[in-house]
C-alpha cells in the first residue's frame, strides 16, 4: 500500500510539473512572436525597435469578487468632510480678497511638484524614453502588434504536419450470450497529415488493436494496419488559392509592423507636441508673473500719490484693479498648467503624484528647405500607413482570383495504400505486403447551381475597385496635408517674427508710458497699463507661436515619413 506521505510527494510532483509545462507554453510562444516581430521589422523598415509586452508566469490570483454577482457595493453615505462642503459658507469678506500690503507675499506654488518620484530635470529625448517604457497607450499598441504576430504562428504551424493519437479501451460483458465473457478491445493510433501548398492534404495513419479476454486473461487478437492517403483537388480549390490564408496571414503581420510604427511615430511626435505646450504654458506663467511685480509697482506709486493727493484715488483704484486681474491671470495660468501637466503625466504612464519638471534642452528643428513637389513625392514613397492601403489592392486581386477558382466545378483525386498485418498472426507491426489494398478515385461535380458563387466573384471586383480608389483618395490626403503642414510651417515663422517684433514695440511703449505718468506728463495711468497687457499679450503669443512651429517641424517629418526616432527618445536625422 502507498502511504499518504508517497501520495502527497507525487500529487506535488504533478502539479509542480504542470505549473512548469503552462510557464514554458507562455515562454515559447513570447520566442516565437518576438522573432517574428524582429525579422518583419527587419524586411519592413530595415530597423527594429522593441515590442516587448511582459512576461507572464500563469499564476492567476483568486479574487471572490471574480463570481460575485454584485461585486464592489457602494454605501449611501458619504464621507463627512465631502458632506460637509455642501453645507452653506459663511460669505467672503470682499475687503480680504487681496489686502494691502501684502502683494508681496503672493507666489503660488506649482502645482505637481511635491514629489521625488521621478528623477528631475526631465529633457524631451528624456519623456520620449519614459512613454515608450511605461505608457499604457503605447504597450496596447504593442500587444495589438503581438496578436497580429500570434496569429501567423498558429497559421505557420497548421502548415506544419499535424500530429494526432489516441487510445480508446472498451470493456464488455457478453452475458449469457458468450457464457458471461468479459473481454477489454483497445485501440491506438497515431496520424500526420500534411497540407500542401498547391492544395490537398497527405494523411499517414497507424492502428493498433489489442482485445483481451478478462475471464481467462489471455490476448484473443492484435491487429495493425498502416494507411497512407492523400486528397487532391484538381480544379476548384487547387493551385495558390490553396495557400490563400498563409499569404494574408503573412503580408497581415508586415501591415500590423507598419502600423505599430506608424502608430510609435505619431504618439512620439503628440508627445512632443505636449511637451512644447506645457513650455509655452510655462512661458505665460512666467510672462503674468512679471507683469505682476511691474504692476505691483505701478499700484504702489499710484496709492503713495493719491495718498499724498497728488493724483486722483481713481488712478489707484485701476492699478489696483490691474494688479488683481495680473494674480487672476497667473492663477488661472497655473491651473491649466497643472492641468495639462497632469494629463501629460498619465499619457507618459507616470503617477499623477510624481514631480515632473520640464527641461527646454535645445533641440534643433529647422525649416525644411526642399521644395513641395519633393516632399510630396517623398510622402507618396515613404509613409508607411499609404503603403499598407497601396497592398491591399494586392490583396483583393488575389481574392478576385479565389472567387474566380470558386466558379470551377469540383474534381477531386482521392487515393490510399493501406498494409495490414497477418490476422493468424498475433503482431501489431509485422505487415504482410500480400495483404496491400490500393484504392483510387476521381470525383467530378456537376454545378448546377453556382448563385453565391457569382455573387462572390461580382462582389470581389467591387471589392478591388474600392481597394483603388482608397489609395487614389489617400493619396490625395497626403498630398494635402503636405501642403497643409508646409503652409503651417511658414505661418508659424511669420507669427514669430512678427510677435517678436511687438515685443519690442511694446518693452519701447511700456518704458516711455511709465517715464511720462512717473514725471506727471501723463494724467492717467491708463496707457501704462495699455502697454503692460499688450506686452504680455505678445510674450504669450511667442510662446504659442514657437511651440506651434516647434510642433509643425515634426508633422511635417511625420507627414512626408522622414521622422526618426531611436529606442532611446533622440530625434534621428539620417534615416
Amino acid at each position: 500500500m502507498i502511504d499518504l506521505r508517497t501520495r502527497c510527494i507525487v500529487l506535488a510532483i504533478v502539479l509542480s510539473s504542470l505549473s512548469g509545462c503552462q510557464q514554458w507554453f507562455l515562454r515559447d510562444a513570447d520566442r516565437e512572436v518576438y522573432d517574428l516581430i524582429e525579422s518583419r521589422q527587419r524586411a519592413a523598415l530595415g530597423a527594429t525597435h522593441p515590442a516587448d509586452i511582459g512576461t507572464e508566469d500563469g499564476h492567476l490570483a483568486k479574487n471572490q469578487d471574480m463570481y460575485s454577482f454584485a461585486p464592489h457595493p457602494v454605501k449611501s453615505e458619504v464621507p463627512e468632510d465631502f458632506a460637509a462642503a455642501t453645507s452653506p459658507a459663511p460669505p467672503l469678506d470682499p475687503t480680504t480678497t487681496a489686502p494691502a500690503g501684502e502683494e508681496d507675499a503672493f507666489t503660488a506654488e506649482m502645482p505637481g511638484f511635491s514629489s521625488d518620484l521621478v528623477e528631475l530635470p526631465f529633457t524631451l529625448a528624456k519623456c520620449l524614453f519614459y512613454a515608450q517604457e511605461h505608457s499604457r497607450e503605447y504597450q496596447s499598441a504593442k500587444e495589438d502588434l503581438y496578436l497580429s504576430a500570434l496569429a501567423l504562428s498558429l497559421e505557420r504551424f497548421l502548415w506544419t504536419p499535424q500530429l494526432s493519437s489516441s487510445l480508446s479501451l472498451e470493456f464488455a460483458d457478453f452475458g449469457q450470450v458468450r457464457d458471461f465473457d468479459r473481454a477489454m478491445t483497445a485501440t491506438a493510433s497515431i496520424a500526420a497529415e500534411q497540407r500542401l501548398p498547391l492544395g490537398g492534404t497527405v494523411t499517414a495513419q497507424v492502428i493498433d488493436t489489442w482485445m483481451r479476454d478478462l475471464k481467462v486473461h489471455t490476448t484473443s487478437g492484435e491487429t495493425g494496419v498502416a494507411i497512407l492517403g492523400a486528397d487532391i483537388p484538381l480544379l476548384r480549390g487547387a493551385g495558390w488559392v490553396a495557400y490563400e490564408s498563409r499569404f494574408q496571414a503573412e503580408r497581415d503581420l508586415i501591415y500590423a509592423v507598419r502600423s505599430f510604427e506608424r502608430f510609435r511615430r505619431e504618439f512620439l511626435v503628440d508627445i512632443a507636441g505636449d511637451f512644447y505646450q506645457l513650455l509655452s504654458l510655462h512661458t505665460q506663467i512666467q510672462s503674468a508673473e512679471a507683469q505682476v511685480t511691474s504692476l505691483l509697482s505701478d499700484f504702489r506709486r499710484a496709492r503713495a500719490l493719491a495718498d499724498k493727493e497728488q493724483t486722483l484715488a481713481l488712478e489707484a483704484d485701476r492699478a489696483r484693479n490691474e494688479l488683481l486681474n495680473a494674480r487672476n491671470r497667473v492663477a488661472g495660468a497655473q491651473e491649466n498648467y497643472g492641468t495639462a501637466l497632469d494629463r501629460f503625466k498619465i499619457r507618459l504612464g507616470m503617477p499623477t503624484i510624481a514631480s515632473l519638471m520640464l527641461d527646454d534642452e535645445d533641440v534643433e528643428l529647422n525649416d525644411p528647405h526642399i521644395t513641395e513637389q519633393q516632399a510630396i513625392e517623398t510622402a507618396l514613397k515613404y509613409r508607411l500607413d499609404l503603403l499598407n492601403v497601396a497592398d491591399t489592392i494586392d490583396d483583393a486581386r488575389r481574392s478576385v482570383l479565389v472567387a474566380k477558382n470558386n466558379l470551377l466545378p469540383d474534381f477531386n483525386f482521392s487515393g490510399s495504400v493501406a498494409l495490414n498485418t497477418d490476422p493468424n498472426k498475433p503482431s501489431t507491426v509485422e505487415y504482410n505486403t500480400e495483404r496491400t489494398t490500393w484504392r483510387g478515385s476521381l470525383d467530378l461535380e456537376v454545378p448546377l447551381n453556382r448563385q453565391r458563387e457569382r455573387n462572390d466573384y461580382r462582389s470581389s471586383f467591387v471589392d478591388l475597385r474600392r481597394a483603388e480608389r482608397a489609395h487614389d483618395q489617400f493619396s490625395d490626403q497626403v498630398r494635402a496635408e503636405v501642403r497643409r503642414i508646409m503652409r503651417q510651417i511658414v505661418l508659424a515663422r511669420i507669427s514669430i517674427d512678427i510677435q517678436r517684433e511687438n515685443i519690442a514695440i511694446n518693452e519701447f511703449r511700456r518704458g516711455l508710458a511709465r517715464a511720462l505718468f512717473e514725471t506727471s506728463r501723463l494724467e492717467s495711468n491708463r496707457d501704462v497699463i495699455e502697454a503692460e497687457n499688450n506686452l504680455r499679450e505678445s510674450r504669450d503669443a511667442v510662446a504659442v507661436a514657437v511651440a506651434g512651429f516647434r510642433r509643425s517641424i515634426l508633422d511635417f517629418l511625420l507627414a512626408t515619413g522622414t521622422l526618426r526616432v531611436d529606442d532611446n527618445g533622440y530625434w534621428v536625422t539620417q534615416p
